[in-house]
């Protein structure tokens, strides 16, 4: 059923072009076009700057690894890419639907496996080739977990043990699935606890040498205004931030790639009312615990308590503590939404025996219908930079990023004056290297070449880059 659902809701992608990140991280990145580089991803990051060593505030090797090996099997062409990511992302719905069988009956470890499986706010990570990493990681990592709820003996855990290094070397977030590995072992069975730790220490510490190595270890982004922010200001973002994607997960209606708007003051729309949503959620968690403590056997109390603290990392993550390349993004739901789907469907497991079958089976179709339905359109929006920068700029109107999205797509046409309107918004809403080179190419082929060395010019006060 999960294979099949997820043929169908994502099947239009395969066929969708490269698009955004796309051309910098694999058409143009020569570093991923030969596997003889591999060892240079564990030394450098992501990006190529042009230089002989991968540079910038991103360390993830196995992502280039895994670029690099779908360049050299089939070079420039999206729709290998877009099988690769599509069957990953529904391999990791039916290792999901495995490890929930370890808390839910099988109705419920389905039915939250396929809202996993075709949630529209998951979309982006499997139609942007650009973000595999999301179900890169996520694949070791649930891996990892569902083994470890079936270990059998110490050995086992040196393969779970490797397998969570595999998910931090896929991106940074793999670095929850350490955490919520050691929660689920000290709570679940605790007398492989302390061997875990044994075994997850050395290569946290391995880890840290060879991101210290390549890009320090805690890099500030440049490329997002809420980056420029100090940490009271990026606090004063937490409770808007909490609320779009608890919005988003309830309604995904608006979708776009790039947020990148910022709070800039208190006010009721984006400080007090997201604030109240987020208060009165929170209350709403913490009744349904004691619900499960007053009313069930402990064990889903634990249950219960095991998947909060699953969302509360999740989301702490990507509250902007550290400043990240983005105000929200869809895609960083990837791993919190397991939180919120295990907490749901413990809390339904409780009471499943007083609810007929037959009214959880239609209600539950409804709503998977409609996600996939969501997600099936969505995936249109994903044919190429035109169209997609076309749909996002409507839904989310202050990124910088779409807006030079928009420019790119349009010089390409040779819709040039349209285009310089965006690449000159693009600058007025965050200047920045792409959007000054987008400019530049511009007034390039619009022969105002005065113009066009002044923006290239500017461009490279933001550092070397290839472009």
């Amino acid at each position: 059923m999960i294979v099949i659902l997820g043929t169908i809701v994502f099947f239009n992608g395969l066929f969708n072009n490269f698009v955004g990140d796309d051309e910098g991280q694999i058409l143009k990145n020569t570093q991923v076009h030969s596997l003889r580089n591999i060892p240079r991803f564990f030394s450098g990051s992501t990006f190529y700057t042009g230089t002989q060593k991968l540079s910038g505030v991103y360390y993830k090797p196995l992502l280039n690894t895994v670029l690099s090996l779908d360049y050299s099997l089939f070079g420039q062409r999206a729709f290998p890419f877009h099988l690769f990511q599509t069957s990953l992302h529904i391999l990791n719905a039916c290792l999901l639907f495995l490890f929930f069988r370890y808390f839910l009956k099988i109705p419920l470890a389905l039915v939250s496996s396929l809202i996993f499986l075709v949630h529209p706010i998951n979309s982006e990570a499997v139609f942007y080739i650009s973000n595999i990493q999301e179900p890169l990681f996520f694949f070791f990592g649930i891996l990892a977990l569902y083994l470890l709820a079936k270990v059998k003996s110490k050995s086992n855990l040196i393969l779970i043990s490797l397998l969570l290094f595999l998910s931090l070397l896929s991106k940074e977030t793999g670095a929850l699935f350490f955490v919520v590995a050691a929660i689920f072992a000290f709570v679940f069975n605790r007398k492989y606890f302390l061997p875990l730790l044994g075994f997850l220490t050395p290569l946290t510490i391995l880890y840290f040498l060879l991101r210290a190595s390549a890009v320090s270890i805690f890099a500030n982004p440049l490329n997002a205004p809420i980056a420029m922010l100090d940490l009271q200001r990026r606090i004063l973002n937490m409770p808007a931030i909490l609320f779009f994607y608890l919005k988003t997960f309830t309604f995904p209606l608006n979708l776009a790639s790039s947020y990148h708007w910022v709070v800039e003051q208190v006010n009721f729309n984006q400080f007090s009312l997201p604030l109240m949503v987020v208060f009165l959620f929170t209350a709403l968690l913490v009744f349904s615990a004691y619900i499960l403590f007053k009313r069930s056997k402990e064990r889903y109390f634990k249950y219960y308590l095991f998947f909060s603290a699953w969302f509360v990392l999740g989301t702490l993550f990507h509250l902007q503590i550290m400043p990240l390349d983005a105000t929200v993004a869809e895609r960083w739901f990837y791993f919190p939404i397991i939180g919120l789907l295990g907490m749901g469907g413990v809390f339904l497991e409780t009471f499943f025996s007083t609810v007929k079958i037959e009214r959880f089976l239609a209600l539950s179709i409804v709503i998977i219908l409609l996600l996939s339905i969501r997600t099936f359109v969505r995936g249109f929006d994903w044919r190429n930079n035109l169209s997609l920068a076309t749909h996002d700029i409507k839904v989310s109107r202050d990124s910088y990023a779409l807006e030079s999205l928009m420019a790119q797509a349009l010089s390409v046409k040779g819709r040039l004056q349209e285009a310089k309107i965006h690449a000159e918004k693009s600058i007025d809403l965050y200047p920045y290297s792409i959007n000054y080179i987008n400019l530049g190419h511009i007034y390039f082929v619009l022969e105002d070449y005065p113009k066009a060395k002044e923006a290239y010019l500017k461009a490279l006060e933001f550092g070397e880059y290839y472009l």
